[in-house]
């Protein structure tokens, strides 16, 4: 398992809070996200994995490995060291783990989504 200490903008740092909210590999990613909610709300189930899919492979294709820290933490800061000044490690959890983090974002927020589409469609 390669360890990882250097972090490029590209990659999404998994987690919800600290770094995760200002990486700009996570801002991209987010952003393509949003741009796909639709389409996986309103497509086949079929269809569905074939989107988080391709969200995960569009961001391996710029470089984009999703990260988590291997003992856990939360960063704060993209400060390479820990409380402790050890080197902060880190992981890449995988095309399946990234494709169903992707599903589950690509979820947030769907019932409203699919109530305003279906306001939309009755106008």
């Amino acid at each position: 398992l390669e360890t990882i200490t250097q972090i490029n903008d590209n990659d999404i740092i998994c987690g919800r809070k600290g770094v995760a909210l200002k990486q700009p590999g996570n801002l991209a990613y987010r952003k393509i996200v949003g741009l796909n909610k639709e389409l996986y709300a309103t497509c086949r189930k079929n269809e569905k994995l074939r989107v988080s899919k391709s969200i995960v492979a569009a961001m391996r294709d710029v470089g984009g490995r999703f990260l988590e820290r291997v003992d856990g933490k939360t960063s704060t800061s993209l400060v390479g060291q820990d409380e402790a000044g050890r080197p902060i490690v880190w992981r890449d959890i995988g095309d399946k783990r990234a494709v169903e983090k992707t599903s589950q974002a690509l979820r947030e927020g769907q019932p409203k989504l699919l109530k305003e589409l279906a306001l939309k469609q009755t106008r």
